[in-house]
């Protein structure tokens, strides 16, 4: 009798420490999705008028990336976006310093994975863990009142260095399905980096110029108004057959090249109003260095 009444309260207290623990995973689940949805909420909110920044290659990078965030704050922008490599290798504590350092960003802030920030298995769960995404998947898509978003990973194990299979498909139907003014694609690796400005000239999305011109018909096709990219650390901008490409690479990473050829730490600030989006290349200094308009 003794012996089947422990055994009632061991079942009982696996029972509830079971309970407890299923009870901690659901209330991380419900808050990490309640943070993914009051992002999203936030830019359901925004008509008319708004402008976001664009920034890339941070990899944690020390008092540069700080500065730029301090000053990115300063034009008040609706939201922010990284290009990627927020990393510069997939670490808990790379991370836990990118997010101390982004702490000044007072708005919603979208990633773009990098290299750096994924090569296998455990990073990419990781980085799950780290990024509020809105599914799945590491490529995604939001809108913001007439505005498409779109998100690419360029790092998918078989397609490194890509846009193919079932993320081209997926590609191909948000932009089909789309009838938005205005349409900005985020991929950390450049379609058409410069050859002798930056080390990754034939190591991006021209490495496979197939896959990439396919994609770049796409584009066109889609009539995107800007493709942002990073992964080289300068800044260059260049039209191909109608579409705007901008390297956006100088968020604090060691620069690849001089300030003449684009190797300055920089930002860029995007407003979409109206029928017009207007950017500004600002420095850590606070000069604009370009500005563009679609």
């Amino acid at each position: 009798m003794e012996r089947k009444q422990k055994q009632r309260k061991v079942w009982v207290h696996l029972t509830k420490t079971c309970l407890i623990a299923l009870a901690t995973i659901f209330l991380a689940a419900v808050l990490s999705n309640g943070e993914t949805s009051r992002k999203f909420e936030t830019l359901n909110k925004i008509q008319g008028r708004f402008s976001f920044v664009v920034i890339g290659d941070t990899r944690s990078g020390g008092n540069d990336y700080s500065e730029l965030v301090k000053r990115v704050m300063q034009y008040k922008p609706d939201f922010m976006v990284n290009t990627g490599d927020m990393v510069s290798s997939p670490s808990r504590s790379r991370w836990n310093d990118f997010w101390e350092k982004s702490k000044p960003v007072a708005v919603p802030y979208f990633l773009t994975v990098g290299n750096h920030d994924v090569n296998d298995k455990k990073s990419e769960e990781l980085y799950k863990e780290e990024v509020d995404l809105p599914g799945n998947k590491l490529y995604y898509s939001f809108t913001v009142d007439d505005a498409l978003f779109i998100f690419l990973d360029s790092n998918i194990p078989g397609q490194d260095r890509k846009i193919a299979g079932d993320q081209y498909k997926w590609l191909e139907k948000v932009l089909s399905s789309s009838y938005h003014k205005y349409k900005f694609v985020f991929v950390h690796h450049p379609l058409f980096p410069e050859k002798g400005t930056g080390y990754h000239y034939g190591g991006s999305l021209d490495r496979y110029p197939q896959e990439r011109d396919r994609l770049e018909s796409l584009l066109e096709k889609s009539n995107v108004s800007i493709v942002f990219t990073g992964h080289e650390h300068l800044y260059l901008r260049k039209i191909v057959n109608g579409v705007m490409h901008v390297i956006t690479g100088g968020g604090g990473a060691l620069l690849y090249t001089n300030e003449e050829k684009g190797g300055f730490y920089h930002f860029i600030l995007v407003t979409v109003d109206g029928d017009t989006v207007k950017g500004e290349v600002i420095d850590i200094n606070g000069k604009v260095k370009d500005a563009f308009r679609r």
